[in-house]
């Protein structure tokens, strides 16, 4: 009986992923983007990958063009000269859910008239100085480079570091097989997210953590202020770096405002300190007092508006 039932199951679950397949094409996770080319220890695009970016939310749906060297930028890192622009950074600077266009480095190559590059991929201050290194090695000769900072995960002891990154949970590893293989399950959490009933119950199950209730905290530690500013200083020193925050979510909701303030502030003044130049967004994000608004509603990544705002706020500060 138990083999009976399973074996239906099974049977039931494949019908229902070939018919979304069939008649629901846009959820078939093939033509999702994911970052599964590596270099050294990051993962970037794909060379010539053309794919898309959507979330089950609808957020966002957005087109993904990988270049010949895994990034994602219509301009030829390998023919950069002095006087242009490297930007490297996270997902953030990388445009997660927003088109290339729309991203504060296509922003800014327009408003500053000079051609940027864009080196980005999901990975830390430690990732950002083999994404410079992966530039150079390929024929970058730039001079300037914005380097973003992404207050809610790129502080490190980087000096105390372990050598491996923890596992990620069978939970997440699940979700994330589910995501980039079944049709059937993107369209399933579509639907939940988008039926205000079928959110809440999964919310009150613990099934859907609520956007804002995730936000990863730092830990107020002056040890990790200094570790991370310190390795900040290093790659600084090479080229002519502006350091750009981007401002963690958790300084405006959540528990930890207090803790998450000091540590912003410790860090900005560390930075200043080692005579680093700094660009703080917060107060520009700040200013008409509705910082989350250039937030995606259930993605912590910035939406357009925020995009277009970091590019005015950085092409001022080099202008100065």
């Amino acid at each position: 009986m138990v083999l009976l039932l399973a074996a239906a199951v099974v049977v039931g679950l494949g019908l229902c992923e070939g018919l979304t397949r069939l008649f629901l094409p846009a959820f078939d996770p093939s033509g999702r983007f994911e970052f599964d080319y590596p270099v050294g220890s990051l993962m970037l695009g794909r060379p010539g990958t053309v794919a898309r970016q959507a979330k089950n939310t609808g957020d966002y749906d957005v087109p993904v063009r990988i270049n010949m060297h895994g990034l994602r930028d219509d301009n030829d890192v390998s023919t950069a000269t002095p006087g242009e622009v490297l930007v490297v950074g996270d997902s953030f600077t990388w445009g997660w859910g927003v088109a290339a266009r729309d991203r504060f480095s296509d922003r800014l190559q327009i408003l500053t008239g000079r051609r940027t590059f864009n080196l980005s991929t999901p990975t830390d201050i430690e990732g950002y100085a083999e994404l410079l290194a992966y530039a150079r090695s390929r024929g970058a000769r730039a001079d300037r480079v914005v380097i973003a900072v992404c207050m809610e995960n790129d502080l490190h002891g980087y000096a105390a570091r372990p050598d491996g990154e923890a596992s990620p949970s069978n939970t997440v590893a699940i979700r994330h097989w589910l995501s980039t293989h079944s049709a059937f399950y993107l369209f399933a959490l579509t639907v939940v997210h988008q039926t205000p009933w079928l959110r809440a119950l999964a919310v009150e199950t613990g099934l859907i953590t609520p956007n804002l209730e995730g936000i990863s905290g730092n830990e107020d530690d002056p040890r990790i202020v200094e570790a991370s500013a310190d390795r900040l200083l290093e790659i600084a020193r090479r080229d002519r770096a502006l350091v750009v925050l981007i401002p963690s979510r958790a300084l405006w909701v959540g528990p930890s405002r207090a803790v998450e303030d000091r540590v912003h502030r410790a860090f900005a003044a560390a930075l200043r300190q080692r005579g680093i130049d700094v660009l703080d967004l917060r107060p520009v994000l700040e200013a008409k007092g509705t910082p989350l608004a250039y937030h995606f509603a259930n993605d912590g990544h910035w939406n357009p508006a925020g995009h277009a705002l970091a590019a005015e706020a950085i092409s001022q500060h080099l202008a100065r």
